[in-house]
């Protein structure tokens, strides 16, 4: 029932996102008569489809099984998933004491994907007013580790999960690693890359739960 209630709400509210998003575009068609050629339209979706197209693919079959429906409307109505939204709402997850993927676990990660999208607001004011100054204010060496916080975000949170179930995860990282290494050296680029070890991931992930519930049916008696 939560499920369905949230996708419901969830829909309109992205459906009126989605409308809102094209009101600067036609502010400016209709208070300025400003409006982009087709070769323009052409080029910006271009641009866009070749930045994004994997992470449209790769991020909602990645992230939903610990968001669930409500914190994916969420999330992918404000953005900055990867970033921002996951590691909130593994965070919550974990000072709840809540298994991902369970029902109580989508109410954590909706809840938390709310908080996080009040902080980001919040915090993204702040920045508008005081942050070039602040930013410019710091050391050379702390800016140049702004580089590593998605990488010890996103290590972290694989390290936390990875650890719940080490039978079956282990095997999973293991094989990840090993075909990243294998696209890089065939020169694929970072985005390939990115997509092909995801797939490689689920039938990994697909084997072993497949070898271990075999496993535990021929132990049973």
């Amino acid at each position: 029932m939560f499920d369905k209630k949230c996708l419901r709400l969830g829909l309109c509210t992205m459906a009126c996102a989605a409308v809102v998003s094209f009101l600067p575009g036609l502010y400016l068609f209709f208070q300025y008569g400003i409006i982009p050629t087709a070769s323009e339209m052409g080029s910006i979706v271009s641009m866009l489809i070749a930045s994004f197209l994997v992470g449209w693919i790769v991020q909602p079959l990645t992230f939903y099984p610990a968001m669930g429906v409500g914190a994916s409307c969420l999330s992918w109505t404000t953005g900055n998933v990867a970033d921002l939204r996951m590691p909130a709402i593994s965070a919550g997850q974990k000072a709840a004491g809540i298994e991902a993927g369970t029902p109580e676990g989508n109410v954590i990660s909706t809840m938390s994907a709310a908080v996080s999208n009040f902080v980001t607001v919040a915090v993204l004011t702040l920045v508008t007013f005081v942050g070039s100054g602040l930013i410019s204010a710091l050391p050379a060496a702390v800016t140049a580790a702004f580089s590593y916080i998605t990488p010890a975000i996103f290590g972290a949170i694989i390290m936390d999960y990875a650890m719940k179930n080490v039978k079956y995860n282990l095997p999973l990282i293991i094989a990840g690693v090993v075909f990243f290494l294998l696209f890089k050296a065939l020169g694929l680029s970072s985005v390939w890359i990115t997509l092909f070890v995801v797939i490689t991931g689920m039938f990994v992930s697909r084997i072993m739960f497949t070898y271990y519930k075999k496993k535990d049916s021929a132990k049973a008696p």
